[in-house]
């Protein structure tokens, strides 16, 4: 789509297999028709821009590698989110979209961009260069936020950049940049939808810019509808359908079987949807509609962990999620005037609202039932007389889709005022100051939550003698405690009353907030012999603060899912910068000119106290064709407010626990540290842009970077708790504790700065445009290659490169070894027509080969077709046009895993061929 790259491999195969690739990439078609170098033009005083610098000087370029996207770029890919267009750069990884995330509710329905796949925590997202209130209480920018139509462009700072922009720029920054100089009316109209007639999709964008009093005045005002359908079921797709791994019947330890196995059906052998009995004489009876009874079918792969291919029990892959269904809406309204050269006003003030209504995710249990249940069908009543008292009871193994599963329930509301003065001072210097205050309110309602403890009075059924009808048990000894029979015998047979008594709403409520004042002075003090020093110093204070409230049923933890504790976190930021670019040659035989950008921040954290950034690069233009880049930084990401103050909620997994050798449903407890330090990272980049003149209009940029994190902030998943406990790490069995029948009662998960993690590979940018008959042809692309995706930590290394394991949705987890857009767009007056490949590489599914029988998966190369033509132009070079997108048009489907939802959601596509059309306009 937007640049083009070539790169080295290790081996001679990946050689081949690279260069047959770049030669079916670079006939594809593109969506941009600027240089590949665009984000490396110089700055001028009459916008912000982020290029890894707060120097603005005339002809500076930052070190720090950057990427430039533009309107151009993100209009044609006609995607309905900004977050779409930008998450097809290699560099950036779609960990958490509507398609990602779909069943973690505290991110559902949000793009967060995430670098390097070091998570969107690690990500600073700005818009105009300045920080904008957060949409959860991790601090994390949902760019749902901002109508589209008002961005002119992209910058990507492939780098870190904490020196230059503070916490969170670990892995990079992406900022946003209004169209500040939009004078008349832009905007487009769109609609999508998918081959299987889902994702159904609008997207309704315009903005409105005007200058006044002379120019020295101007307004900007955007608006933006979307919807989206979304996808209720994944398994509506061919590639997901209940294919799962179960554990293997033939593993004994011993032999060359691999432990686990990939099926078509997977089941569960203990539950099913209607109940079936798994103890006693009446085990393996199971129940259909109006309570009728058959024998439980075991499927062909009967295993000992509970799981199996085929047969009668629940699906082991739930239906679950597969794009979240999104309404949101987006209004901006901003301007600035000039009172003098000294007195720049501006302000601005924006609004955001989503919205969402969704299924949870499906689950199963085992309850007890009483041998004088009053809902026993006949039969069964029959065998139990018969025993003389030898069944006084048995176990039930039953799904909860028909009568528990609930749904999750979203809206979130976002404003965000901002207030500034700039100017010059006098010479070459000159201010910006400004300060802002945003508003973030989340109200999440998990609906249709079942409370186990009304839900087993509900199960004890019996005749009531008094009356001859049924009653719980429970209130026969207390006949006000309003308990409602319920009848779990066949799928259906629950009644809507019953079903109301054991279920109801839990409540998780944000409201975050954030203040922030800042100001930077930037001028240039003195002069060396190859030219002037030019200078930013400035502060920071920042205050943001998250107050979450539930209800009391929930604070009590008597809900199976949620249970938010209320909990409230303030958090004050104070910082002071300062960064220089000293010229070290300009105009030489052997220079045209070096440059050495030096930054310092001192931070100070209520929380965690005080640490220090910095930064120092080096530029080396040797001629117009050659430049060399070089930068050397220390990071820092502080703890969020949840992870230091969160008190947790309950959420629900599914684990193996090979030590009895059952599988089955856990709670586990989460919560916050409020003795958790910054993470520091030390950070490496180092380059060489190509802009050949014997070769006019090509450019070509390689930069290589290393990143190491030390005391990473991280949680352990449920599995990763039991397998540690199993292995005999006895501080992981105190986080898992057992009950009477072997079983884990509870997991706790809390995080810890207990990790390294360590990121190393290689980025290359080309691009070549060369005039064809009565237009231009661009070939353009992008390839990332990481070497190294490490997580440290507890005495083991976890390698994430090349493997598509993701342990947690939103943390750390597997990523492609080999990431390319590459693309060609033929462009005339009239139209254009663009052709994008896509290429993930493939790889192994989990770290230890020898677990699983099928342990790789191949890659995928994604086409899309885009085409506009242009109807009508109007004098003031304004136009009408109508444009049309078919993303992923050969249909692929992503590589089945069997793990985590059946394939890696953030790294594949998991939607299929989507059309997209519309009108795009500007006067």
């Amino acid at each position: 789509m937007f640049i083009g790259t070539v790169s080295y491999a290790r081996s001679g195969a990946r050689t081949v297999r690279l260069r047959a690739l770049m030669l079916g990439a670079t006939a594809l078609a593109a969506l941009s028709t600027q240089p590949a170098f665009a984000a490396d033009a110089p700055a001028t005083d009459a916008e912000i821009v982020v290029t890894g610098s707060q120097i603005q000087r005339e002809g500076f370029v930052s070190p720090t590698p950057v990427t430039g996207v533009n309107s151009a770029d993100l209009a044609r890919v006609g995607a309905p989110n900004i977050a779409d267009a930008l998450n097809q750069l290699p560099a950036l990884k779609p960990s958490v979209t509507p398609s990602s995330v779909g069943n973690l509710s505290k991110l559902a329905g949000g793009n967060y961009l995430d670098l390097r796949g070091l998570t969107y925590l690690r990500t600073l997202t700005l818009i105009d260069g300045k920080r904008y209130v957060p949409g959860n209480p991790e601090g994390a920018i949902n760019t749902n936020l901002i109508p589209q139509a008002l961005i002119s462009a992209v910058d990507v700072v492939t780098g870190g950049a904490s020196a230059a922009y503070g916490s969170d720029a670990v892995a990079g920054v992406v900022n946003l940049k209004l169209d500040n100089k939009l004078d008349g009316l832009k905007g487009s109209l769109q609609g999508g939808i998918t081959d299987h007639n889902d994702s159904r999709n609008y997207l309704a964008s315009g903005a409105f810019g005007k200058f006044f009093a002379e120019g020295r005045g101007h307004i900007l005002i955007g608006a933006e509808f979307a919807q989206n359908s979304g996808i209720a079921d994944a398994n509506r797709r061919k590639w997901a359908r209940n294919r799962s791994v179960i554990v293997n019947p033939l593993y004994d330890g011993v032999s060359n079987e691999p432990l686990y196995i990939h099926v078509n059906d997977a089941k569960t052998s203990f539950t099913s949807p209607g109940g079936v009995i798994t103890s006693g004489p009446l085990s393996g009876v199971a129940f259909g509609a109006n309570g009728t009874t058959f024998p439980f079918r075991n499927g062909t792969s009967f295993t000992a962990d509970n799981t199996m291919d085929g047969g009668d029990g629940d699906p082991l892959a739930s239906p679950y999620v597969l794009e979240t269904p999104l309404k949101r809406r987006a209004f901006y309204a901003g301007g600035d005037f000039e009172i003098s050269d000294a007195v720049v006003l501006y302000g601005s003030l924006s609004y955001g609202r989503s919205s969402f209504t969704e299924m949870a995710v499906p689950g199963y249990d085992t309850f007890t039932i009483q041998a004088d249940n009053a809902y026993l069908p006949q039969s069964i009543k029959d065998v139990i007389a018969a025993s003389n008292g030898g069944i006084s009871s048995f176990s039930l193994g039953r799904g909860n889709l028909d009568y528990g599963i609930g749904g999750i329930s979203q809206k979130a509301t976002t404003w965000h005022g901002i207030g500034g003065v700039k100017g010059q001072l006098g010479g070459s210097w000159s201010y910006d100051a400004s300060y802002s205050y945003g508003r973030t309110h989340n109200l999440t309602l998990f609906t249709g939550n079942v409370m186990p403890a009304n839900r087993a009075q509900a199960l004890d059924a019996v005749i009531n003698p008094a009356t001859g009808g049924i009653v719980c048990r429970s209130t026969l000894t207390n006949p006000g405690n309003g308990c409602v029979p319920l009848n779990l015998f066949g799928v259906g047979s629950a009644s809507a009353e019953a079903i109301d008594y054991i279920t109801g709403t839990s409540v998780r409520d944000w409201v975050i907030k954030q203040q922030t004042a800042d100001i930077v002075i930037r001028g240039e003090p003195f002069s060396t012999w190859a030219g002037p020093i030019s200078m930013a110093v400035g502060g920071e204070w920042r205050r943001q603060s998250v107050n979450v409230t539930s209800d009391p049923i929930s604070i009590a933890r008597r809900f199976r899912l949620g249970n938010t504790q209320p909990f409230y976190g303030r958090v004050t930021v104070k910082e002071a910068f300062a960064e220089l670019v000293v010229p070290l040659a300009a105009d030489e035989s052997w220079a045209k000119n070096i440059d050495l950008n030096l930054a310092g921040r001192i931070t100070d954290y209520s929380t965690s106290g005080t640490v220090k950034t910095w930064k120092a690069g080096l530029n080396y233009t040797v001629n117009d064709d050659i430049r060399f880049r070089a930068t050397r930084s220390r990071d820092i990401r502080a703890p969020n407010i949840n992870e230091l103050f969160q008190k947790g909620q309950t959420l629900i997994f599914g684990v193996n626990d090979t030590a009895i050798g059952q599988r089955y449903n856990v709670s586990a407890i989460s919560g916050g540290n409020p003795f958790l330090k910054p993470e520091k990272a030390n950070t490496l980049t180092f380059g060489v842009v190509l802009s050949p003149s014997f070769v006019p209009r090509f450019n070509l940029s390689v930069d290589v970077y290393d990143i190491k994190i030390k005391g990473a902030i991280g949680s352990l998943g449920a599995q990763t708790l039991v397998d540690r406990c199993n292995a005999g790490d006895q501080s992981f069995c105190q986080l898992a504790p057992r009950g009477g029948d072997g079983r884990i009662t509870s997991l706790l998960i809390a995080p810890v700065n207990f990790q390294e993690i360590q990121a190393r590979g290689i980025d290359v940018e080309a691009a070549y445009r060369v005039p064809v008959l009565a237009g231009n042809l661009n070939l353009q692309a992008l390839i990332n290659y990481t070497d190294k995706l490490d997580l440290v930590g507890d005495g083991s290394v976890t390698h994430f490169a090349g493997n598509t394991d993701q342990p947690l949705l939103d943390g750390v987890g597997g990523t492609a070894r080999w990431k390319v857009t590459s693309s060609a767009t033929y462009s005339t007056e009239r139209y254009n027509v663009s052709l994008t490949g896509r290429y993930i590489s493939g790889g192994a599914i989990t770290k230890d080969g020898s677990t699983l029988d099928d342990n790789h998966v191949r890659g995928r190369l994604y086409l899309d077709i885009s085409g506009e033509v242009t109807l009508l132009r109007t004098s003031n070079d304004g136009k009408v046009a109508l444009f049309a997108v078919v993303k992923n048009a050969l249909d692929k489907d992503p590589p089945f895993t069997g793990y985590q939802f059946q394939t890696a959601r953030q790294l594949y596509d998991v939607i299929g061929r989507q059309y997209t059309a519309g009108v795009r306009f500007n006067f």
